[in-house]
């Protein structure tokens, strides 16, 4: 195995690296004994960036996700995070790692595990499996839930990786070897693994009474039982804001579009170079820039001064910004 993995030495990680294919195939020894090799992994994991144009792509699938109707909260993480530490990897245990970005997040499926567990446990005799509540929410067999769970993913700038440590003491009595009980004279045995900090993006959708409803019941769960691997450790637990998540850039686009789209056809001509001026100013993410200067070209088709404006340089810079 060293042999094949050899031209890896040469590697090195890069400001571009994904953190999910680097823990996946940059591991430079696969011997079980090798202890040492596993904790650089998850060190060198540890120390990748997130990449630059996550906070670009974070826009635009924030703003798909207010398209489709689905409210959006933020919950932080009060301490670390184990997600996916189950899972298959080169090492003993892994991380939940979005594919595109590397970065970690918290899968929609984990959240609707968590929060169904909890009302199961924590909230009666009408939260059970086979009342009307809890199959509106989450389905059965039969038929799908009315509230849709989506990936959380982390705020740009927010979330983080960090090398942790699981210490095996009685390796041999947790794996059901009952001839060799637990002793004081066992040897430890630290597993290095990746746990995450940030906070992230809940977003559901469907009825707004029954969305509300879950995400009382998500920030209960996420504030006692926790998300993840390691809860009973205090790993896990993230507090959810009350309030829907309002995104300021998209507040000062709203603004703006509404004045263009109060404008009459008569007044296009005389008070729409305002507006662009206020576009070039508006200091706000792409998406939102963008919106805005579709709104704008609409507004001048609808006043029908199209051939009138397509040959003055702040149409066409207009234009060349929705292309």
């Amino acid at each position: 195995m060293s042999t094949q993995r050899q031209p890896l030495e040469n590697v090195r990680k890069t400001r571009t690296t994904n953190a999910g294919l680097w823990l996946d195939k940059f591991i430079r020894e696969q011997a079980r004994e090798d202890k040492e090799s596993r904790g650089v992994l998850v060190k060198e994991v540890a120390e990748i960036r997130v990449p630059e144009d996550y906070a670009r792509w974070f826009a635009r699938w924030r703003q798909t996700l207010q398209e489709y109707g689905a409210e959006c909260r933020v919950a932080e993480a009060q301490g670390r995070m184990a997600i996916g530490l189950g899972e298959e990897s080169v090492l003993e245990t892994s991380v939940a790692l979005h594919h595109t970005y590397g970065i970690p997040y918290i899968p929609g499926s984990a959240l609707k595990g968590l929060a169904a567990s909890f009302a199961r446990q924590h909230l009666g005799d009408e939260w059970q499996p086979d009342t009307p509540a809890y199959v509106t929410v989450f389905g059965d067999t039969q038929t799908a839930g009315y509230v849709t769970f989506y990936d959380a993913l982390p705020l740009p700038n927010s979330a983080a990786l960090h090398p942790d440590v699981i210490t095996v003491h009685h390796e041999k009595y947790y794996q059901n070897d009952r001839t060799a009980p637990p002793a004081d004279w066992d040897d430890p045995n630290p597993v290095p693994f990746l746990s995450a900090t940030g906070k992230y993006l809940i977003a559901l959708s469907g009825p707004p009474g029954w969305v509300n409803a879950t995400f009382d019941i998500l920030k209960h769960a996420l504030a006692h039982s926790g998300i993840g691997a390691k809860t009973s450790s205090s790993y896990g637990r993230l507090k959810l804001e009350s309030a829907p998540l309002l995104d300021p850039d998209q507040a000062k686009a709203d603004q703006l579009i509404a004045g263009v789209q109060a404008l009459k056809p008569a007044e296009v001509a005389g008070r729409i170079y305002t507006f662009y001026e206020l576009w070039r100013k508006l200091e706000v993410n792409p998406v939102q820039k963008r919106r805005v200067a579709e709104t704008i070209v609409a507004k001048v088709e609808e006043a029908g001064r199209e051939k009138q404006s397509r040959d003055k340089d702040w149409y066409k810079e207009l234009l060349a910004s929705i292309q």
